[in-house]
């Protein structure tokens, strides 16, 4: 009875069907789950270069500023990450991590992937090393605060470029040499 069953066109076609809806409802899940990326990507801006920069630069401090870190896990930093705030296009907007007990250097920070910071506040950690010259990349920034850590060598003159800066706090550093004449670029400069 099984063998007459198979041979009959009826349950070929049936077959032929069934093979069609599977392959149709794999394709629609597959374009949902692919827009659902999209979207998803598109909501947590930047395409999660923010995040990618943020998680590396804490890999790279030590072990206890990583532990105090420990919110900072996945693929958006604007969802309950300490420290972070952001803007309606999931954007990082604020970096503030004041009197945190962070030790590491701002040599491992990717600059470059924060066009919107408008706020990085980093006073009373135990940050080290020198202030990189890619700092001049966070050309929105408008409040810097590096005070009260152990930040050393020349004040880099690439802080000319940071035109919209308003506030600026070096101050408890091991900063040496000249102040760059580059400072004068910064017309919206108001607190030094």
């Amino acid at each position: 009875m099984t063998t007459s069953l198979l041979n009959k066109p009826f349950f070929s076609f049936f077959l032929h069907i069934l093979f069609l809806l599977l392959h149709i409802f794999n394709s629609s899940s597959f374009f949902a789950l692919a827009e659902h990326t999209s979207s998803t990507t598109s909501l947590f801006g930047n395409n999660n270069t923010e995040a990618e920069a943020l998680l590396q630069w804490k890999a790279r401090l030590d072990n206890q500023s990583q532990s105090l870190l420990s919110s900072w896990v996945g693929i958006s930093p604007c969802i309950n990450w300490v420290g972070i705030t952001c803007d309606n296009s999931g954007s990082v907007t604020n970096l503030s991590l004041a009197d945190f007990g962070l030790r590491g250097m701002l040599y491992d920070f990717n600059f470059s992937a924060f066009r919107n910071l408008f706020v990085l506040d980093l006073h009373k950690n135990s940050l080290s090393g020198t202030i990189p010259h890619e700092i001049e990349k966070l050309r929105n920034l408008s409040f810097l605060d590096l005070s009260r850590n152990q930040l050393s060598d020349p004040f880099p003159s690439s802080i000319g470029n940071l035109t919209s800066l308003s506030k600026l706090y070096l101050c408890g550093n091991k900063l040496f040499g000249p102040i760059p004449q580059e400072i004068g670029l910064l017309q919206s400069l108001n607190d030094l």
